[in-house]
């Protein structure tokens, strides 16, 4: 059975915002170094692996996927 495929109107998502302010970012990767013994070519090869965003203000890293919010605490009067 194949995945469903759900059509999102992208103009009603909500935008993630840098806490700067602002609304662009450059996407952020790790380079890591595969040593020729684990590479399929046999020499030493380079594996890029996603991190985030950048944002293009103030430099901050933003994860890929949003922070859940916090759950308020609750706290239990004696009484």
């Amino acid at each position: 059975m194949g995945q469903m495929k759900v059509n999102v109107p992208l103009d009603q998502l909500k935008d993630r915002v840098c806490p700067c302010g602002c609304l662009v970012f450059s996407q952020a990767v790790t380079l890591k170094e595969i040593p020729s013994l684990y590479s399929q070519s046999g020499v030493p090869e380079t594996a890029i692996t996603p991190v985030g965003f950048v944002c293009a203000t103030c430099g901050e890293l933003i994860p890929l996927r949003p922070e859940p919010p916090e759950m308020p605490k609750v706290v239990l009067a004696k009484g």
